[in-house]
């Protein structure tokens, strides 16, 4: 006679983080170097040319929040053309997850050039574009 045995097999789970880089605009203005500030602009922009000055900082106050801005290396072709139909190309970050591509309250019309990341932690994640714009906080933030 054949004894059967029951063997149990348990699943377990290993994962691993493939991604451990936090956001350039999270780490500290100290440990950055040139080169990396140009790798994310060419990232960011698309563009081959390095940015002629960039600026990074924190801003705390009525609202937190922190941000990269770039200004190109080489003038927009089309600067002038269609002056008021051209929106800014700073991206809206809302705790790290992107909310709007192109947003054109942070900017005036004439720094349609300026390229960048805007990242806060104190707008709502789950607003409209409609809302953003009427919201205390952006007029503040575009003020700073």
């Amino acid at each position: 006679m054949v004894k059967k045995t029951r063997s149990i097999t348990k699943w377990r789970w290993d994962y691993e983080l493939i991604n451990e880089n936090k956001p350039i605009w999270l780490r500290d203005k100290k440990d950055i170097t040139k080169e990396e500030y140009f790798k994310f602009y060419k990232a960011l922009t698309k563009d081959s040319e390095d940015p002629i000055a960039y600026d990074h900082s924190k801003l705390e106050g009525e609202v937190n929040f922190r941000y990269i801005i770039f200004i190109p290396g080489q003038k927009p072709y089309n600067l002038f053309d269609n002056y008021y139909g051209k929106s800014s190309s700073l991206k809206l970050y809302v705790r790290r997850v992107l909310v709007a591509e192109e947003f054109e309250d942070l900017m005036p019309k004439y720094l349609n050039f300026i390229r960048g990341v805007v990242d806060s932690d104190d707008l709502p994640l789950n607003v409209s574009r409609e809302t953003l714009q009427q919201y205390k906080m952006i007029k503040v933030m575009s003020n700073k």
